[in-house]
């Protein structure tokens, strides 16, 4: 299997929270020396927070350690989705083993909808990685008061797919019940696992997601599990309050957990409407949304995800998962009533009747005819380019995607337009029919690139690329097309492509990633990156 073939996929992120003490620490250390966290990513505070010694295979980098499970251990440093960049970016260049999932630990006060939403607002979360599941860690000494008095604890429980309640031992069996009714209330579609000393198998907590990525499958209702959101949930509701500890001082008494049914197919520019109207207008409101929707004129359902304002692009799954094709949809919201967000939505049904179906969801912003590369595709041809025989094409190529510049104009650059001391590219051009230059700002990656080039490059030439061989766009062309076949990309014309512009991939890459992702010798002389490993 190849590095492209690994990546052809979206990576499950699962992320891990839980309020101070509530055992975090306990479970990551029993997880990480699991034979089931092979290829398996987690992202840590700290090293030294976590029991890693007697696990340790070897350190890859200064952040990064193989653990003898086959897990591959790092410490955050910096911003958080800068670090799955760099290792996504390290996974390409095979500086690192291949992974297909990735564990991410939260500190106790964090609110994990906030890590979510950053990460979902990324281009290239939208299209490497892919959200699996929230998991919560619940102390039962300690969680009954920590839902009292701390919002976060509160958060953190209603958000979950996956409640973990610890230390059972520690507590009677009248506690822990009153904690799992609670518990229940709050969030019925998370599942409620009881763990002891952190044992607890990862199958039990991971693959939780719509997309499986073991099995390559669909898991519509087990995600959105909305039969836990039925008409007993009231029932449960009012069988809390009259036990008496549903006090309304309780930060969860603002919390609503609710599935909202619709029986008749929705007009797409009705929906999108409210949808974005629901996240823009309400999502402070608005913790959580994930729902499933039939809209008139496709065969195809649509997938929706909310966390507050954030809304991830919604996608066409290719088939209903059963015969039932009614639109569901679970919310979680702090105070704001179900009542509220049913009548908008039903008033959007009624008067969706002759709206028109969306041509394509995830690129409702692209003029006809034009073909736009997303982070994950541009990844894959780099790696692709790697392999390009013809390195002169292959050249070309790069040079293009890393200014965002036509393949026309990369053919006639010059090197008297370029200042490497400085990183520009004095690109001339006509506006208005008058001549008038631009100026491209070049990042690292190209400057690296050029240099390169430069060195390789006859001296006497004034052009890069159109004098040193016969029929340039031919060949161009024909690289082109070698490589978006083998990084799997389709329908991508070479000159209907929308302007793209990778810069912004390769920045804060340690050098020797980024000269193997160009296919350059590494700075610290090692061999080329035809050296990178395949799996």
């Amino acid at each position: 299997m190849s590095l492209l073939d690994d990546n052809a996929t979206a990576t499950a992120v699962s992320v891990i929270t839980g309020f101070l003490g509530s055992g975090k620490t306990t479970l990551l250390n029993h997880l990480l020396s699991h034979p089931d966290m092979d290829q398996t990513a987690v992202l840590i505070n700290e090293f030294g927070e976590v029991g890693l010694d007697h696990l340790l295979v070897r350190e890859l980098d200064d952040n990064v350690v193989l653990l003898k499970s086959g897990c591959i251990c790092c410490t955050v440093q910096g911003e958080l989705v800068d670090g799955l960049k760099d290792l996504y970016m390290k996974r390409l260049a095979g500086a690192i083993p291949a992974f297909r999932r990735i564990a991410i630990e939260t500190t106790g006060l964090a609110d994990p909808l906030a890590i979510i939403s950053c990460l979902m607002r990324d281009p290239l979360f939208k299209h490497v990685y892919q959200l699996d599941g929230l998991i919560t860690t619940v102390d039962a000494v300690y969680g009954d008061a920590q839902l009292d008095e701390h919002e976060e604890a509160v958060n953190q429980a209603a958000v979950a797919d996956r409640l973990l309640i610890t230390k059972t031992d520690l507590v009677d069996a009248l506690k822990t019940a009153h904690l799992r009714e609670r518990l229940q209330v709050l969030n019925p579609g998370a599942a409620l696992i009881p763990v002891l000393f952190g044992k607890v198998e990862p199958g039990m907590l991971f693959d939780t997601g719509l997309f499986d990525a073991a099995t390559k499958s669909l898991h519509v209702q087990r995600w959105l599990n909305d039969a836990a959101y039925g008409a007993d949930q009231r029932q449960h509701q009012a069988h809390a309050h009259d036990h008496g500890y549903a006090d309304v001082n309780r930060h969860d008494e603002h919390i609503s957990t609710f599935s909202l049914t619709i029986d008749e197919p929705i007009a797409w520019d009705a929906f999108r409407q409210w949808y974005e109207d629901l996240a823009d207008k309400r999502g402070d409101h608005v913790l959580r949304v994930k729902g499933i929707v039939n809209i008139q004129g496709e065969d195809q359902p649509l997938v929706i995800h909310c966390v507050r304002s954030t809304q991830h692009v919604p996608e066409r799954l290719p088939a209903w998962p059963d015969n039932d094709r009614c639109s569901k949809i679970v919310f979680i919201t702090r105070d704001l009533a179900r009542e509220e967000i049913e009548r908008s939505l039903r008033e959007c049904v009624q008067t969706s009747a002759g709206g028109r179906a969306p041509a394509s969801v995830a690129a409702s912003d692209r003029r006809p005819g034009e073909r736009w590369l997303n982070d994950a595709e541009l990844s894959r041809l780099f790696v692709a380019l790697v392999d390009e025989t013809d390195t002169v094409a292959a050249n070309a190529l790069r040079l293009m995607l890393l200014t965002g510049t036509g393949v026309k104009d990369v053919l006639s650059a010059q090197w008297g337009q370029f200042d490497l001391a400085r990183g520009t590219w004095t690109k001339p051009g006509m506006v208005l029919g008058k001549p008038m230059s631009k100026k491209v700002q070049l990042g690292e990656a190209t400057l690296a690139l050029l240099e390169a080039m430069r060195v390789q490059s006859s001296q006497d030439s004034d052009y890069l690329f159109t004098s040193a061989f016969a029929g340039a766009s031919s060949k161009v062309e024909a690289s082109w097309k070698r490589v978006t076949t083998a990084a799997g990309i389709d329908d991508a014309d070479l000159y209907a492509l929308r302007p793209v512009f990778a810069k912004r991939l390769f920045e804060g890459l340690a050098a020797s990633i980024t000269h193997r992702l160009l296919g350059l010798a590494d700075p610290v002389g090692q061999t080329r990156a035809d050296s990178i490993s395949r799996s």
